[in-house]
């Protein structure tokens, strides 16, 4: 049996914002796709069958809270997560990353102090490279030791931009 997933699409500053969810929790945050790239994602990411359903309760409220994070109005999402995917590293990483306070970022190896595993900032970063469910497991948050943002997919002026929106120290240069 296969798992069905559902996803809705809305505006964001970032463009449309794409948010995926299981019977459980939301299991994936992306934007800067096409519709048809985000629904190829999620076959091969999750080997799912899709149901879009645009007026489910969950992804209503993913939709509102990310909308009133964008405008300033929200500084915790309280949407139930579903990590379908992730070794137990991985995961332990986005439970710690959930911890770092809107407003605030952390270097790579104080989260890996958090799971117990001080050398392993690198992997940390590799986790993040993971993270389906970005923005709510705020991966942006985490930058290097001495300040810098570190990656983000290959895209740091997004990290840059929602360090900005909430007015988070880090090296600019």
């Amino acid at each position: 049996m296969k798992l069905v997933l559902k996803y809705t699409v809305f505006p964001t500053p970032l463009g449309p914002m794409y948010a995926a969810a299981s019977e459980t929790g939301v299991c994936r945050v992306t934007h800067g796709v096409t519709a048809e790239v985000f629904e190829t994602d999620m076959l091969n990411r999750f080997e799912a069958n899709l149901d879009f359903v645009p007026d489910d309760e969950l992804l209503s409220s993913v939709e509102d809270q990310i909308t009133r994070y964008f405008a300033g109005g929200l500084k915790h999402f309280d949407v139930p997560l579903d990590f379908l995917r992730g070794t137990p590293f991985t995961r332990q990483v986005w439970r710690a990353q959930q911890a770092i306070p809107y407003g605030q970022s952390r270097s790579y190896k104080w989260v890996a102090e958090q799971v117990r595993r001080p050398r392993a900032a690198r992997a940390v970063g590799q986790a993040n490279s993971h993270n389906d469910i970005g923005i709510l497991v705020p991966c942006h948050r985490v930058i290097a030791s001495d300040g810098r943002l570190g990656g983000y997919g290959g895209r740091p002026h997004i990290k840059a931009f929602l360090l900005d929106l909430e007015g988070a120290a880090y090296n600019r240069g």
